[in-house]
């Protein structure tokens, strides 16, 4: 798996907010996993577009916004711009907070949303929203 924030992946304990806990239990897939990235915890998760493609996407909470970073595929080949992306492959969710969402709920969803983007992006060179 390729590196976040320059460090490697690795099991770590849950989150210590019980609201955001309660929100990635009922929100997130069952295969979500609490990790922590260069001493950020969050959470990995899986998403499978309409296509069929799989990508694992990293949720965190950065003090302000929740933020959502692609750890696969590798997204370093892609024009940032085209993508909604910003350096190392950060997905541009909003236009406000720093490009990220005031919920974990709806960093979630837009991330699902621009999952689905980056598959017709990857198919057609141009994303759809």
């Amino acid at each position: 798996m390729k590196r976040l924030f320059g460090g490697d992946l690795m099991a770590g304990p849950l989150h210590d907010g019980m609201r955001d806990r309660a929100a990635v239990e009922q929100s997130l897939p069952a295969e979500t996993r609490a990790v922590v990235v260069d001493g950020v915890r969050g959470w990995l998760y899986p998403v499978t577009t309409a296509d069929g493609d799989r990508l694992q996407l990293f949720l965190w909470f950065d003090g302000g916004a929740y933020q959502v970073t692609v750890a696969s595929p590798d997204v370093t080949d892609v024009d940032p711009h085209a993508c909604h992306l910003y350096p190392q492959g950060r997905i541009c969710l909003s236009a406000d907070s720093g490009g990220g969402m005031p919920t974990l709920e709806g960093a979630f969803a837009k991330s699902v949303l621009w999952a689905h983007g980056f598959s017709i992006y990857q198919r057609t060179g141009s994303f759809p929203f």
